[in-house]
Parts: structure tokens; C-alpha cells; sequence
């Protein structure tokens, strides 16, 4: 058995698509998803909080959610039972629904429209 010097988080696992994708910007020039999506991935607890706050939306009985595109425009969002699981799809410009490639988008897109609210 062996101990690690610096504990894993649930970041460290995950994400690895969006963590390569966001190494390669400049965040100054990113748009408001990228630089909500990298502040997410970067304070565990903040992702936690918002990912808390989509699921419960759906739990209580939502169909659909509000959230906030690239372009600052609000889309949709759905979430589906998939086997054991439920997989997230938003609603794209053109109607129809797609699933990210990684849950991070949804949830920061949920993030920024709740920043929006306030």
C-alpha cells in the first residue's frame, strides 16, 4: 500500500477533454461558458454547488431547465434516464437536442445563467 502526498478530487478524475480544450486558451478571449467552465473546474466546491442545484431542479419535477449558451443567449436543458444513469442534453440553435461531450458544459451553462439571475 502506498500514500499519496496530495489527496485525488473528483476534478483530478474527470474532464479530461475540457481540461486539454481550456489549456490551449487564452481566458482573457475566452467567451463567458469557457471561463465559467475552467472557474468550475478549478474550486471543486463551487462545481458541487452548481451541480447540485441542476440536479435538484430535475428532481423536484423540472422537464426543463434554463441555461446559457456560448452566444449569452438561453437554451434548454434536459436531462434523461439512460439504463442506470441519466445523461444531460441541451437544446441547440438549430432545436435540436445534443449531449456534451462532458457534463462540466452543462453545468456551466446552468452556473452562468444562475449568475445571470443575480
Amino acid at each position: 500500500m502506498y500514500k499519496l502526498d496530495v489527496p485525488l478530487t473528483i476534478m483530478q478524475d474527470y474532464f479530461h477533454n475540457t481540461k486539454s480544450y481550456l489549456a490551449g486558451l487564452d481566458l482573457n478571449s475566452a467567451d463567458p461558458l469557457e471561463r465559467k467552465a475552467n472557474e468550475l473546474i478549478n474550486n471543486e466546491a463551487n462545481y458541487e454547488r452548481a451541480s447540485q442545484a441542476l440536479r435538484r431542479r430535475f428532481v423536484r419535477g423540472a422537464q426543463v431547465v434554463e441555461g446559457m449558451d456560448r452566444g449569452m443567449r438561453k437554451t434548454s436543458i434536459r436531462r434523461e434516464r439512460a439504463g442506470g444513469k441519466y445523461i444531460y442534453k441541451v437544446q441547440g440553435a438549430d432545436g435540436n437536442w445534443v449531449e456534451p461531450d462532458e457534463r462540466i458544459w452543462v453545468v456551466s451553462m446552468y452556473a452562468l445563467w444562475q449568475d445571470s439571475r443575480k
